[in-house]
């Protein structure tokens, strides 16, 4: 069963998770197929996408149109809006990246670190029943004894079965 359980429980942890933000909110999901098909190829998006007026082609036509003798000097200008625009737009994607990925490792973390606890409170669940059955099926010296242990170890699990696997055997009838 502890095998089985392993098994099942390493292939939670390892699994990939795919987020993606839509006029819903933020959506997250284990399977790639359930991502809509506009966001699996560019999870940024949002990001990638510009507002109209940021464009440099656009912004010169348009000085181009209202003045017909465009000055360079004022190209110059609309050019290194437009670049720093690009280095903000270039930056926050990038830390966007980063936040992203730093995400999904902390989750892969966090998979594993649960699933290792998972097992071992697993393991020691199992034995405290083998222990509360142990009790049980046990004859002691004296019947206050086996109430005793019972109640320790139903009471305080991790605290009554460590004394009674060290003590709890001497005071049992031998047959």
């Amino acid at each position: 069963i502890i095998f089985y359980m392993l098994i099942f429980l390493t292939s939670v942890a390892s699994a990939e998770i795919y987020r993606w933000e839509d006029a819903n909110g933020i959506n997250f999901t284990d399977d790639s197929s359930s991502v809509p098909e506009k966001y699996r190829e560019s999870p940024f998006a949002e990001t990638n996408a510009q507002p109209e007026g940021t464009n440099p082609h656009v912004r010169v036509a348009m000085i181009q149109q209202n003045r017909p003798v465009a000055n360079q000097e004022n190209q110059a200008v609309a050019h290194q809006v437009n670049l720093e625009h690009h280095r903000r737009v270039a930056e926050a994607k990038k830390q966007q990246q980063i936040n992203t990925r730093d995400f999904q490792t902390t989750l892969q973390s966090l998979a594993k670190f649960i699933v290792i606890w998972i097992m071992l409170g697993f393991c020691l669940f199992v034995i405290w029943i083998v222990t509360i059955v142990d009790i049980a099926r046990s004859k002691f010296i004296n019947p206050s004894n086996k109430t005793a242990w019972l109640l320790l170890v139903l009471l305080l699990p991790l605290f009554g079965m460590l004394p009674y696997m060290i003590l709890g055997s001497n005071q049992k009838c031998i047959q």
